[in-house]
């Protein structure tokens, strides 16, 4: 059975929680037209060993056999994570918090 996009997201935030000890949010960006095959999973991870750079910049992947679907990607510090909440750092287009999913930790990692 082939995982849905929602499924895909949570396994990748796990495993990327597994390999970053430092890495202390990951956030699912959910746009309106997720359910476009296209539409990457978006994911702004707070990473404390991150270098900080003051913006929010994505770093798109292809589909593979792990993740069956593009991904984007964008890293940032828990200072920058701060002023993007306080809306002094922005978003990508397109992008928000509002309907955003928040992958919590999971234990064993």
């Amino acid at each position: 059975m082939e995982r849905d996009k929602a499924e895909a997201a949570r396994e990748l935030a796990n495993w990327h929680y597994g390999v970053e000890p430092d890495l202390t949010q990951v956030i699912r960006i959910i746009t309106d037209n997720e359910d476009d095959p296209g539409e990457p999973i978006k994911l702004l991870e707070v990473n404390a060993a991150t270098f900080a750079t003051g913006s929010v910049e994505p770093y798109a992947f292809a589909a593979s056999a792990s993740t069956p679907f593009p991904t984007v990607i964008a890293e940032v510090t828990p200072e920058e994570f701060a002023r993007i909440e306080a809306k002094e750092i922005e978003l990508p287009e397109g992008w928000s918090l509002t309907d955003a999913h928040r992958f919590p930790r999971p234990h064993a990692a």
